[in-house]
Parts: structure tokens; C-alpha cells; sequence
């Protein structure tokens, strides 16, 4: 297997992955909307980690439209804005995960919480190499030419 065929399987491998990680979380915003908006119980999460308080139908909103930008993500179309939106909606709960990260290293907090850095790498790493994540990409139309000049040491 060539070099760039390996860098575009594994830029597609990590797109597919991130996808299934943040499709998880989008989905539990569309099955149980209460328990990310503020309600009788309190302030949900995104209260409690974004300092956003959202009614149930409008988190809702938040998961449909979610999960729409992450299929555009995953069949690799607008590679600038969808790998560029993971990137900030990642960035935003590694920010936001600090104060339980931070802890858990002199033993309180949550360790799990620590999951944001690779998955933040991963987002990053994909959104910078962009340009070469053509396999089974719709943002691939010149995939020869990328590979090409992968090749070539030009791309």
C-alpha cells in the first residue's frame, strides 16, 4: 500500500471514529433531550458544563441539526467547515471539561473526562490534514490529484 493511500485510509478511519463518538452524544440530545436542558430537575448539561440553559425542544433542535452536520462530516462533503466545526465543538468541551479534568490528576474530578484530549487530537489532526482524507469522500473529486501530489511531495 502506498503512502498516500495509508494517510487517506487512516484520515477516514479517524473521521468514521470521531463521527461514531460524537453521534453518540448527538443522539442522546435527540432521545432524551431533559437530561441536556434545563428543567424541574435543574440545569442539565448544558447548563451545567456550557453555562447555556436550553428548554427541552430547543436541545432538541440542537440534536437534530447535530446529527445533520455530522453526516455531512462523515461522507466527507465541505471539508473546510465540517472537520473546522468538529474541531470547535470539541475544542469547546475540552474547554469546558478542564475544571474536571484538572482534578482528577491529584485524585478527585472525573479521569473520564480526559477522553477530550485525544478526541480533540484526533479533530485536530483531521482538520489539518483535510485535503488528503479522500477515501469514500465526497470532498474527494480530485482524489487522484491529492494522492498524486502526495506522491509528488506537492500536495
Amino acid at each position: 500500500m502506498s503512502n498516500a493511500n495509508s494517510i487517506s485510509l487512516g484520515l477516514f478511519a479517524t473521521r468514521v471514529t470521531l463521527f461514531i463518538f460524537m453521534a453518540m452524544w448527538a443522539l442522546l440530545k435527540v432521545t432524551t433531550p431533559a437530561s441536556y436542558g434545563a428543567s424541574e430537575n435543574g440545569a442539565g448539561i448544558f447548563g451545567n458544563f456550557y453555562g447555556v440553559s436550553l428548554g427541552e425542544s430547543l436541545v432538541l433542535v440542537a440534536g437534530i441539526a447535530q446529527l445533520l452536520f455530522l453526516l455531512a462530516f462523515v461522507a466527507g462533503a465541505a471539508k473546510l467547515i465540517t472537520t473546522g466545526g468538529v474541531l470547535l465543538m470539541n475544542a469547546a468541551t475540552l474547554l469546558v471539561s478542564l475544571p474536571t479534568i484538572l482534578p482528577a490528576v491529584a485524585g478527585g474530578g472525573n479521569i473520564l473526562f480526559a477522553a477530550s484530549f485525544p478526541v480533540f487530537g484526533a479533530s485536530l489532526a483531521l482538520f489539518l490534514m483535510r485535503k488528503h482524507d479522500t477515501f469514500l469522500s465526497l470532498g474527494g473529486s480530485n482524489a487522484a490529484a491529492g494522492q498524486a501530489g502526495m506522491q509528488s511531495g506537492t500536495a
